[in-house]
């Protein structure tokens, strides 16, 4: 069983390589609940599907893509999960993004998934992500900046 689980595991991190919303809660049983720690970050403590789908549309306004890269997979068999070591950079849409010369519009960041998978091992149960909250900080203080970018450029074509 832990092939498949291994495969729907990196299937769902390919999701975030354009962000694609549909793809991953397909990838997830009903009532599967995300979980992103550590709780200083301040995200909901456990996020469901509609949530989670709500959080990664926010995305998507400013964003192109947030491709994540696997450095290490683990599978648990016993307990039917998988971990991901993984890393991550976040493209900002080059509409959302100004001139300003001091602003560095990249970013990395570094997580651990852990997967908890239904009975037959083919749908996600439950994801524990936890995030490099130092990054975290940096990369939504350029998803505030985008925001305002965008924000302004609507006013602008109004």
């Amino acid at each position: 069983m832990a092939g498949i689980q291994r495969t729907v595991a990196l299937e769902f991190l390919r999701t975030f390589q354009d962000l694609d919303i549909d793809s991953n809660l397909a990838l997830r049983t009903p009532d599967c609940r995300h979980t992103m720690a550590p709780a200083s970050l301040s995200y909901p403590a456990s996020m469901t599907n509609d949530q989670w789908a709500a959080h990664g549309l926010s995305l998507k306004e400013v964003l192109v893509a947030f491709p994540v890269t696997p450095k290490e997979v683990f599978g648990h068999e016993a307990s039917n999960q998988v971990t991901i070591w993984a890393t991550s950079s976040a493209v900002f849409r080059d509409d959302v993004k100004d001139d300003e010369d001091s602003v560095d519009w990249s970013y990395f960041g570094e997580y651990i998934f852990v997967f908890s998978f239904n009975q037959a091992g083919d749908k996600v149960e439950r994801v524990l992500e936890f995030l490099d909250s130092k990054k975290v900080e940096e990369v939504r203080a350029l998803m505030q900046r985008a925001r305002r970018n965008l924000a302004a450029k609507k006013v602008q074509s109004s």
